[in-house]
């Protein structure tokens, strides 16, 4: 802060200092393993659903002595209050068949949370990492390349635009997920495959770091890695 003519105050504000490029590669790297911790404790959360309430059901259909109550309607209440407007209660009822089936493995839930998460990773990397990777290397953010980031662009546009179905167009054009997701068909992303998209992303972290150091044979190629721990060093 520099005072000036007249008393006021001016922010003086220096040129940014330039950050090291694999340090923006571990900084995605790192928000890719908080996504994978998400996704976990978002699938322990579901499945403590599914089996409370089939427990429930199962008790409340079985017979009591002579008292039979295989006929009813078994329903879930779900509510939460509003902190900031305590006289209202949010509230949802449900048939509990559906909501076991909502929870389930695979489930909408599971389903709605996963794609969710395709979406926040692509949208991390484009408005975030990729221009400051592009500032970092001196070059154009266009320059900055990764296969399985464009496959995300294109479920990312399936699932906000299309109602999560791809296109025989684009799927033609995906490059490494064209197996695991069928043209015409809504996107159904299974335990299996969001822990293989992780995969794919850091194995894509793995040759841009490669490529930066210049590596071309190590003993490791990005292919084989599952996982990836960035230490500090010059180029």
């Amino acid at each position: 802060m520099l005072r000036g003519h007249g008393g006021d105050h001016a922010n003086i504000r220096s040129k940014p200092v330039s950050e090291r490029y694999d340090d923006i590669v571990r900084e995605y790297i790192d928000f890719v393993n908080e996504q994978v911790g998400t996704y976990m404790d978002a699938l322990a959360g579901f499945s403590g659903h599914y089996t409370t309430v089939q427990r429930q059901v199962h008790r409340i259909s079985r017979p009591v002595g002579k008292r039979q109550e295989n006929g009813e309607t078994i329903v879930v209440y779900a509510s939460y209050e509003d902190p900031s407007k305590p006289d209202i209660i949010h509230n949802r009822i449900v048939r509990a068949d559906t909501y076991i089936e909502t929870n389930s493995p695979g489930g909408s839930n599971e389903q709605r949370h996963a794609r969710a998460i395709v979406v926040f990773l692509f949208t991390y990397w484009e408005d975030e990492i990729r221009p400051r990777l592009a500032a970092a290397k001196g070059v154009p953010a266009n320059q900055i390349k990764s296969d399985i980031m464009g496959d995300l662009r294109i479920l990312r546009r399936a699932i906000l635009h299309a109602k999560s179905t791809i296109s025989p167009e684009e799927h033609r054009r995906l490059k490494v997920v064209g197996s695991m997701f069928p043209s015409s068909t809504p996107i159904h992303i299974s335990y299996d495959d969001m822990h293989q998209l992780f995969v794919f992303i850091k194995q894509d972290c793995a040759r841009l770091i490669f490529s930066w150091l210049g590596i071309k044979n190590g003993p490791v190629s990005p292919e084989q890695l599952v996982d990836i721990a960035i230490q500090r060093g010059g180029k």
